[in-house]
């Protein structure tokens, strides 16, 4: 059976009109004996018209040296050929109906006849312009995604180096104020004692309280100078827990802590957190004897529970704790509590019953806790 007799064959036509590829077949000479439906569609040209012609005269005139070269060594014994959409996009030039042409990927498989001169060639050609476009965006996408990366890289360092000239700053301002009121104190308290009578002596004693709260005060920042600063960790909550009580004078209370295996991610200053807890349990409850820090799960996160047993506080001053609207001279403590644990997106509230104790709980999303089992 010769190559045009092969080729109407109606299995093989059937075939190649079913497969969702354009596909065409070259005799010895490179002319057409075969042109399947689609790429009828994307051409245009029949079937009629295309059988008998050099392929070359369907081939991108950009392409037709190399493609022509490719197409003899293919013919002459070469092995199969695959042509990249990058290199080879429009083998058989395939407009879409509203403009452009189809981004092609090409096979070229020899297929050998039983004698000389009926050697062909079976061109499978893909239509893979949706894909390349895809591949396209994918790589916009990662692109811009790279370069905010890098753009954010770029603005942490320097914010970073911004707040280190800052603290430098006010370290030094905070060693000066402190040397200058370090000398009031001073003055302050030897004219107390020199002084003749009651009233100029408690004007003086007021002037020491005035300056001992603003040394107070003054501390406090050299403490919370680093919040935001240092990137967030992971932390074992047992174990700042127990450094926040060792921070702690005396031995007012007994601790329970319940959440051996728990891992928070939060700022470095967690620790001054609980310390801050503790401490106005033990300034302001009262009666604390015993203080308790679990945690309870549920599918959104887990929410730490922190809890004493002194005087509680009042309904009204619930919000107001952590707004600096000092209730009990709570000053600063709690509302850089807040502060601290909002960074990586935690948060804290007072649920206690008054009379019964203070309540605090603190909320951890999903994705800033773990639970860490040996």
């Amino acid at each position: 059976m010769g190559v045009d007799e092969a080729m109407q064959s109606p299995g093989i036509g059937s075939f190649l009109d079913s497969i969702p590829n354009g596909a065409c077949i070259l005799d010895s000479n490179r002319r057409v004996v075969y042109w399947n439906a689609i790429l009828t569609e994307w051409t245009g040209v029949s079937s009629q018209s295309a059988l008998g012609r050099d392929i070359a005269e369907f081939i991108h005139p950009d392409q037709q040296h190399v493609l022509s070269l490719i197409l003899t060594q293919v013919m002459e014994g070469g092995g199969a050929v695959y042509l990249s959409p990058q290199l080879h996009p429009h083998f058989i030039p395939a407009p879409y109906p509203n403009g452009g042409l189809r981004i092609q990927q090409t096979i070229i498989q020899p297929m050998r006849g039983p004698l000389p001169g009926e050697n062909t060639l079976l061109l499978i050609i893909h239509d893979v312009t949706e894909m390349v476009r895809q591949v396209q965006a994918y790589r916009a996408v990662r692109d811009r995604a790279l370069q905010e990366l890098e753009e954010r890289t770029r603005a942490e360092n320097a914010l970073q180096v911004s707040n280190r000239k800052l603290n430098l700053l006010s370290s030094i301002t905070r060693h000066d104020i402190l040397n200058s009121l370090t000398a009031l104190l001073m003055y302050a308290s030897m004219m107390r004692e020199e002084a003749e009578d009651e009233n100029t002596r408690a004007g003086f004693e007021k002037i020491e309280s005035l300056g001992w709260t603003i040394k107070r005060q003054i501390d406090f920042t050299k403490n919370y100078q680093d919040v935001g600063v240092k990137s967030p960790q992971w932390q074992n909550v047992q174990l700042i827990v127990h450094q926040a009580r060792e921070q702690l004078e005396g031995d007012g209370f007994r601790l329970e802590s319940r959440v051996e295996d728990l891992e928070v991610y939060a700022d470095p200053l967690l620790s001054k957190v609980f310390y801050n807890l503790m401490e106005n349990s033990v300034r302001h409850g009262e009666r604390v004897t015993e203080i308790c820090v679990s945690y309870q799960q549920d599918p959104g996160g887990i929410t730490l529970v922190y809890a004493d047993n002194g005087v509680g506080i009042p309904d009204s001053e619930k919000e107001k704790i952590f707004r600096r609207e000092s209730f009990k001279n709570t000053g600063f403590g709690l509302f850089l509590s807040r502060e601290i644990l909002s960074i990586t997106g935690l948060a804290i509230r007072e649920t206690g019953i008054p009379g019964k104790g203070a309540r605090f709980e603190i909320r951890v999303p999903g994705d800033a806790f773990r639970i860490m089992h040996e």
